[in-house]
């Protein structure tokens, strides 16, 4: 039989945190809104086009092979995509369009 190995100790690898802590940071600035936006030239109605034209042609792909399960899971999960998509960033589509 075999004899388990020992090990050695070693010391701490040091985490992001300790890192981070011995770095000076770069001032950030005060708000989102000083900073420009990423697709901030896309306009409301290409934002809906991205939303509508992958919906609706999926849907049409999936009634031509006749996958009705599909049919109904797939819109589901495409407006359940965008939601989630829209809450983590803060609905920066619809409220940027407020302003303006």
């Amino acid at each position: 039989m075999r004899k388990s190995k020992k090990r050695k100790k070693r010391t701490p690898y040091p985490g992001r945190n300790q890192r981070a802590a011995s770095q000076p940071q770069s001032p950030q600035p005060q708000s989102q809104e000083e900073q420009p936006r990423k697709f901030g030239w896309i306009p409301l109605w290409g934002w809906v086009l991205i939303f509508l034209v992958p919906l609706v042609s999926s849907e049409l792909m999936f009634y031509r092979v006749g996958r009705v399960v599909s049919m109904i899971l797939f819109p589901v999960a495409w407006i359940g995509f965008w939601v989630v998509v829209m809450q983590q960033s803060g609905w920066p589509i619809l409220k940027g369009r407020k302003k303006r």
